[in-house]
């Protein structure tokens, strides 16, 4: 087999003609399409055989002849060259993505809250405690807070939390009429598990992704949930409770250190697991951190409730509910 190098490659296939480029190119280039259009005016759209880019009849591009002059003298310089161009660096380039903004920015006014009135949250706090709490044997609180409560049909519930060194103190409070209605009281003992991650959804699930961390506290000493009771939406006694954070600690006017800790998720992850875990010493292997799913496929309910709050005790209008 005969080995031919670049260069005898390039002259054999180059040695039937040259293409040649002189200082007057650009003029004889002018002439030449000058040539063209009236050649191609009189003899009527057809072009004569002694235009000197007649000769060039395979050069078409839409039945149009491309002239050799238009060549760019770039080509010969590739072929002829010696000395080939030194590579460009290669620029790292930049992704062109952003990542996910996993916390929401509230827009609408603080103060359409109620919760975010002066010495409201920390009176209500105050009325629990003496309310429903045994100071002597379940303790003082530690710390109290105003987080979003999801339930089993995926609706957001305002709910004040208060933690003692034994209990967990969960009161639905009207902070409209200043009143308590009602109040759960879970001892910590009785937590089987805590699952802590991301907020989802099934995989045909229609509705939108939260992009929210929570919580969820599981106990009931591993009985299953009746069938009757997960699909009964008013139903309040599941061995579930599924906590995030609580609306104004994303908003831009809650600059009050006290309350974004009482509205912060982490804070209350941290204070709780630290609670339980100096009750329980080996508590520790039963705090999972996986993602917590909440079983809704198609709750058009749940997104009209949350969407508008209706779960949170607000300013509305001419109305307050």
């Amino acid at each position: 087999m005969k080995t031919m190098s670049l260069e005898e490659d390039v002259h054999e296939e180059f040695k039937g003609g040259t293409l040649k480029f002189n200082k007057s190119g650009e003029q004889q280039s002018a002439s030449s399409s000058t040539g063209l259009r009236e050649n191609f005016r009189d003899n009527k759209g057809s072009f004569s055989k002694t235009d000197s880019t007649a000769s060039n009849s395979s050069c078409y591009w839409g039945g149009l002849p491309l002239p050799l002059s238009s060549i760019s003298t770039k080509i010969t310089e590739t072929l002829w060259n010696a000395k080939p161009k030194e590579p460009s660096p290669i620029q790292e380039v930049q992704p062109s993505f952003q990542s996910v903004q996993q916390t929401p920015i509230m827009d609408q006014d603080a103060k359409s809250f109620f919760t975010y009135r002066d010495g409201v949250a920390e009176k209500a706090a105050s009325e629990c405690a003496a309310e429903f709490l045994d100071i002597d044997n379940e303790g003082p609180v530690i710390e109290w807070f105003l987080l979003t409560q999801i339930n089993h049909w995926d609706t957001d519930k305002e709910r004040l939390v208060l933690l003692t060194p034994r209990v967990l103190l969960v009161v639905k409070y009207d902070f409209i009429a200043l009143k308590r209605l009602s109040y759960k009281k879970l001892p910590l003992e009785d937590i089987e598990a805590i699952i802590i991650g991301d907020l989802t959804y099934p995989s045909g699930s229609l509705i939108p992704d939260r992009n929210m961390k929570g919580i969820r506290i599981l106990f009931g000493k591993g009985k299953p949930i009746k069938l009757s009771s997960k699909w009964n939406p008013f139903t309040e006694d599941l061995p579930i409770w599924t906590f995030t954070y609580h609306p104004l600690y994303f908003h831009k006017d809650c600059t009050d250190e006290n309350l974004r800790r009482a509205y912060s998720l982490e804070n209350f992850i941290e204070t709780l697991c630290k609670t339980i875990i100096e009750i329980a010493k080996n508590f520790e292997s039963r705090i999972l951190h996986s993602r917590i799913l909440l079983e809704n496929y198609v709750g058009f309910g749940a997104i009209i409730h949350n969407r508008h709050d209706l779960g949170f005790f607000k300013v509305r209008g001419k109305f307050s509910f």
